[in-house]
């Protein structure tokens, strides 16, 4: 029997509907849209920030109140949050304390991922154990991850590989951005693979620019900085041959993730299909004039097997960060 092909629209109201126990399709999927049960069949994101005050009265603070009423709006289940500590990551710290206590009224909603910043292991988290010991507290206080990990350092530089040994002690997967400018690696990104190979049950999940531009073979420095790559995909991609070889390894679709599935829709289709279960859904929001996010078009734009879009749009991320 042919498989059968859904879009996004169809996907999101069949899943609420087998969430809520019911057979009657569209209909009755609407009418569960709020229910605790259907919400377990939404999207889980993968990557969102909250803001604060400062950010700008332009932009406003992204609060979490502000959080999981966009999310009602988007079909969306529940959210990682992720801090970032590193100074050249945001326009200012958005701390793991605040992270954690922000979201501990939404924890059904919002879940806390944690930070530090590799350099703190110069002075003040010296010894692994220091470092362990404040990410089991992280963890303790309600933290699944470590991450957004954007700091100003060679991805494989000797203090993020002691930040990444303790990660893997704890049992936290790390999310890392990658480009010229944070976790900076090379064309076929050969720091990675020292990272990967350093520690084999540490899951580890990939965002930014030079992560994304990774799906092409013959890059050049420069390219591993360039935000939305165009064209046809060449073959050779570091990303393909990198989760050939280790299976702990992730992709997080969010920001120019989505845009890297659309510049070769041939590649795409087959590069979504291929990795179901090695991606997860993500928007990287953060900001309330944000208003577009190309993520939500991706099972729109192609056409998968609805076992794969439920794989991407949140059974990875249960799966990896252990929820129920």
């Amino acid at each position: 029997m042919p498989q059968r092909i859904v879009t996004r629209r169809q996907f999101t109201a069949a899943s609420l509907a087998v969430g809520a126990g019911t057979l009657a399709g569209h209909v009755a999927a609407c009418g569960v849209a709020h229910d605790s049960a259907a919400r377990q069949t939404r999207y889980i994101d993968i990557h969102v920030h909250l803001t604060q005050a400062w950010f700008g009265k332009k932009r406003g603070p992204v609060t979490a109140q502000h959080m999981v009423r966009w999310m009602d709006a988007h079909d969306i289940a529940q959210a990682v949050v992720l801090p970032i500590v590193s100074p050249e990551g945001f326009w200012y710290p958005i701390t793991t304390e605040y992270v954690l206590q922000e979201t501990r009224p939404f924890r059904d909603r919002l879940i806390p991922f944690c930070a530090i910043d590799p350099r703190r292991l110069v002075t003040h988290l010296s010894t692994k154990q220091q470092s362990v010991d404040m990410l089991k507290r992280f963890r303790e206080a309600g933290a699944r991850g470590f991450g957004e990990h954007k700091a100003m350092l060679p991805i494989d530089d000797p203090l993020n590989m002691r930040l990444y040994e303790a990660c893997s002690e704890t049992g936290l997967p790390v999310l890392f951005h990658l480009d010229n400018q944070a976790n900076m690696d090379r064309p076929g990104l050969p720091g990675l693979a020292k990272v990967l190979e350093a520690f084999p049950d540490l899951i580890m999940i990939g965002h930014g620019k030079g992560w994304w531009a990774s799906i092409a073979g013959g890059l050049q420095q420069a390219d591993l900085h360039v935000g939305y790559p165009q064209g046809p995909v060449a073959p050779g991609g570091a990303i393909d041959a990198l989760m050939d070889r280790f299976g702990h390894l992730y992709g997080d679709l969010s920001s120019s993730g989505a845009h890297a599935m659309l510049r070769d829709r041939e590649f795409g289709q087959a590069f979504l299909e291929r990795r179901a279960d090695r991606l997860l859904f993500g928007t990287d929001y953060y900001d309330l004039k944000q208003s577009s996010f190309v993520q939500f078009q991706l099972f729109d734009e192609f056409p998968l097997p609805a076992e794969t879009q439920q794989k991407i749009a949140r059974d990875n991320a249960r799966r990896i960060l252990g929820l129920g």
